[in-house]
């Protein structure tokens, strides 16, 4: 029997009678079922909750740790003007003098040249290369027209509902890497719920309207390029916006691509009849295309020239009575600024005046200011509300001097909706011009 001892091994107690049995405990398998659905529910909670959480912040972490450059802001080049030739320049160099020589032997030569040309036959084979050429060139620009659909969502007498859509050709101008951009009538997709694009392959995505500027009536959407596969991207091509402003273009042949007679994927060759005429349109001096191509009066799409290049955007609306079938066109020139804005989402100022530019040889015969020659104000507009008048002449805009009334426009452009402009009148009194200042509040020329 066991005894406790000392370090003098001098026994202390009896403890031989002591004795203990651990008794295991009974085990709650209803409490314990209870505690480990809890558990794994908690967890199933715990795992959603973690999910959610990392799927809201992940993109800001990533904005934050890995930001991504913003997009270039679409602008498009300017166009050159030829300056004039300086003293110096008028001198020819050993260049011009031979290329002088050699326009002299071309025209000894000329009967020789002649009689060549006229002694070679041409075939239909030589036409028929032409054309194939002229299609060549077509297709080329039409890998940047697309087919812009607006659909809306419409209830019949019997209440079905039903999808009712109309479309009309527009044109990609630009490409920033994230996003297409594309100008297409806004009379086509105004009553529209979605829209969506049809690339040249046939290649379907949505898109979503930036501006819509109320002047011309065209409006600028976007595609995000994400939406489109490789291959349509490899297919898909950026419009090359040339110059309808060289004042040679009457009489050059143009083709319309898009569609020109109301079908989509038409094509059409002429010539262009007319290039100055001026749109009576508030606010701006675009200039009208016109030809001599037949088309339908829903056309659009665009105008192009034998390079590729888009001169102008087919316009129907504003052909004479007499010629409301011929294919016409907004030159492209004047638009670019226009482009650049619907695509960057900048709103434009309006003022409501038609004006014109006076003859510098009128203003010196007639003893008139040079300026801005009010024409016509909107009725409503910002502009008649302020007092301004037909026959007033705009001088200067908050300080800056305007001669031309195309130099008003483009300080107009450079103005934003809600602005106070301080404008410079000089108004025909019976003997003289009084000068006037007046404010004038601008509003919105766009919206979206």
């Amino acid at each position: 029997m066991p005894l406790n001892q000392d370090e003098k091994k001098e026994v202390l107690a009896d403890t031989g009678f002591i004795s203990e049995k651990i008794k295991q405990r009974p085990i709650n398998r209803k409490k314990l079922l209870r505690r480990t659905v809890i558990t794994f529910f908690l967890a199933i909670v715990f795992g959603i909750v973690a999910c959610f959480t990392f799927l809201f912040l992940q993109p800001v972490f990533s904005d934050k740790l890995y930001p991504e450059a913003e997009p270039e802001p679409i602008s498009f080049p300017e166009e050159e003007v030829q300056d004039e030739l300086t003293p110096e320049e008028m001198f020819a160099d050993e260049f011009q003098i031979a290329e002088v020589e050699a326009q002299y032997l071309e025209a000894n030569q000329k009967d020789q040249i002649d009689a060549a040309i006229a002694s070679y036959s041409f075939s239909a084979s030589d036409y028929s290369k032409m054309m194939y050429s002229l299609k060549g060139v077509a297709q080329s620009v039409g890998t940047s027209i697309v087919t812009v659909t607006a659909v809306s969502n419409d209830t019949n007498w019997f209440s079905e509902s039903f999808e009712s859509s109309g479309s009309a050709s527009g044109v990609i101008i630009a490409n920033n890497g994230t996003n297409y951009f594309i100008v297409v009538p806004s009379s086509a997709i105004s009553e529209a719920e979605s829209i969506k694009v049809t690339f040249v392959d046939g290649s379907m995505a949505n898109a979503e309207l930036k501006l819509t500027d109320d002047v011309t009536g065209l409006s600028v959407i976007s595609v995000n390029r994400s939406d489109l596969t490789e291959n349509t991207r490899n297919k898909v091509t950026t419009s090359f916006l040339g110059s309808s402003n060289n004042g040679t273009m009457t009489g050059l042949p143009v083709i319309a691509v898009g569609s020109p007679i109301g079908i989509q994927g038409s094509i059409s060759y002429g010539i262009i009849t007319s290039e100055k005429t001026t749109l009576n349109l508030e606010d701006s001096c675009y200039k009208l295309l016109t030809t001599d191509i037949y088309g339908s009066n829903l056309g659009s799409g665009v105008l192009a020239n034998l390079n590729g290049q888009v001169i102008g955007i087919i316009d129907m609306s504003y052909n004479t009575e007499d010629l409301e079938n011929h294919i016409c066109a907004i030159g492209i020139t004047e638009l670019k600024t226009l482009f650049e804005d619907l695509s960057n989402g900048r709103a434009r100022a309006y003022m409501g005046i038609h004006g014109t530019t006076i003859p510098a040889d009128i203003l010196e015969q007639q003893n008139i200011p040079a300026g801005a020659y009010i024409t016509k104000t909107e009725l409503g507009s910002p502009a008649m509300q302020a007092g301004i008048q037909s026959g007033d002449i705009i001088t200067a805009i908050d300080g800056v001097e305007v001669s031309s009334y195309e130099q008003f426009i483009s300080k107009l452009a450079q103005c934003s909706p809600d602005d106070i402009i301080t404008v410079a009148v000089k108004r025909q009194a019976p003997n003289d011009y009084i000068e006037l200042d007046i404010e004038v509040t601008l509003s919105s020329a766009t919206h979206n």
